[in-house]
């Protein structure tokens, strides 16, 4: 294919201006350096597309820009792909072997804070747009949105959205490159991700920690208090306890159960993989269910009084303990909250302590995110599937949901189309960690793949 040779002649001068980008220090809660990303890319953008607009929101800027298709359509196709150039901070520094704004190619690798996550992996996208554009041959309508504070949850792209609602009409399919690959290293195709929600419980006991010998057994403990509580939500085999918590939890169908059976992951891998001798979650389940079609109800820390160097004899006043809940189709986080809600307004109902307890507790939610899931049984799909072959040359796996969650739903919502997650990252990236890196051979498969993409649905 021509295009991909062009690619080839120019892959030191993408590489370079990939480089460029991550210098670009843009952690997310720096403004100044987020919005010098922004204006690179608009600037870059403008060399080669038919229409880019930067738009400012409360946060940080998004970034939309749009190539027609150069070439006539039997029927018209528009292309959505979405990106982030904000990136996590870098720390702890002291871990990395290479300044991580510096961007450094070792082993093969790239080494830089948001090469992989995700300003490589849009730029693969972006570097296939102009090569197709450059030789006239871009087949249907490709568009980009790049937010610049999906970090944070992407908490502003909705009122982009709304700004723009307009440059959102039209679309036939939408693509994110997000994430590493799976870890077998096959090219992999992702039809979903679960949701997610967060809650924080607090409670304060008493006025201050006092001495364990002097005021234990009187004054109550809210560590313990708190156990009480979660062993109330959460049984020894994995299920969790909470009223409701399963009447919206989605079935798969058949075309999903046995793409996640042909993952062919044994508990003698996961078991390698993670160092672990037994498995949480519901022990009635499959793994591969567990992993992507069943929801989780996680502990993901809990803080009180001091332990090791700072134990003291104390018993504490207050506790905290933070909870994730990964969500699967169907099910609502704002629901998923009242539940909890509704839970905890049971409990009081025991007994007069326990209304004191709960009396006493703080609630709180934090950030929470839709699940998304695209039916394998649509046309897009041998699509998708012949372009990753020929741009990894080699069959990918067809993962039915990941773990992990976007903060797209606001997307969904608005297109109200197919999206597909194609990761062009390493399965071991490094991503959020130090030395975060891009393997140099998964970027250019990365571009030829999007070429092959692009090509491949101008012929559907």
């Amino acid at each position: 294919m021509k295009a991909i040779e062009t690619f080839n002649e120019r892959r030191e001068e993408l590489l370079e201006d990939l480089f460029d980008l991550l210098r670009i220090p843009s952690i997310t809660k720096n403004t100044s350096d987020v919005k010098k990303a922004a204006n690179w890319l608009t600037e870059r953008l403008r060399k080669t597309a038919d229409y880019t607009e930067k738009i400012d929101t409360k946060g940080n800027p998004v970034v939309i820009v749009e190539w027609k298709a150069q070439q006539e359509q039997q029927e018209e196709l528009t292309l959505l792909i979405y990106g982030h150039y904000d990136v996590q901070p870098p720390e702890p520094l002291d871990k990395w072997l290479s300044p991580p704004f510096e961007p450094e190619i070792r082993d093969g690798r790239i080494y830089a804070r948001g090469v992989g996550d995700n300003k490589g992996q849009f730029f693969a996208h972006l570097a296939a747009i102009e090569i197709l554009h450059e030789r006239k041959e871009l087949p249907i309508n490709v568009k980009m949105i790049l937010d610049g504070e999906e970090e944070l949850g992407s908490v502003n792209i909705e009122e982009a959205l709304m700004k723009k609602k307009e440059f959102f009409e039209g679309i036939d399919l939408v693509i994110v490159s997000d994430g590493p690959a799976d870890p077998s290293w096959k090219p992999t195709l992702e039809f979903g991700v679960r949701g997610i929600t967060t809650v924080r419980l607090e409670l304060i006991s008493a006025d201050g920690d006092v001495h364990s010998g002097n005021f234990g057994g009187i004054q109550p403990n809210p560590v313990w208090d708190l156990i009480f509580i979660l062993a109330t939500m959460k049984d020894d085999t994995g299920k969790c306890l909470i009223k409701g918590f399963y009447d919206d939890v989605f079935t798969p169908d058949e075309p999903a159960v046995e793409a996640a059976k042909k993952l062919n992951r044994t508990e003698e891998q996961y078991s390698k993989q993670l160092g672990i001798n037994y498995f949480g979650g519901e022990q009635d389940q499959p793994l591969t269910h567990r992993v992507m079609f069943r929801p989780t109800f996680n502990i993901r820390g809990i803080q009180s009084g001091g332990v090791k160097s700072e134990a003291k004899t104390i018993v504490p006043s207050s506790a905290v303990v933070e909870i994730d809940v990964r969500l699967v189709p169907n099910q609502e986080p704002d629901k998923v909250n009242q539940l909890i809600n509704n839970h905890l307004e049971e409990l009081k109902k025991r007994s007069d302590r326990w209304n004191k307890v709960i009396e006493r507790l703080t609630v709180s939610y934090e950030a929470s995110f839709y699940p998304l899931y695209t039916p394998l049984g649509l046309k897009w799909t041998s699509i998708l599937e012949k372009a990753l072959k020929e741009g990894f040359e080699e069959e990918p796996v067809k993962q039915p949901i990941a773990g992990g969650s976007l903060p797209l739903y606001p997307l969904y919502k608005l297109t109200g189309k197919p999206f597909y997650v194609i990761p062009f990252a390493n399965p071991d990236e490094d991503n959020h960690a130090p030395n975060e890196n891009l393997m140099v051979s998964w970027f250019e498969k990365g571009v030829k793949t999007s070429i092959h993409i692009i090509t491949e649905l101008g012929k559907s």
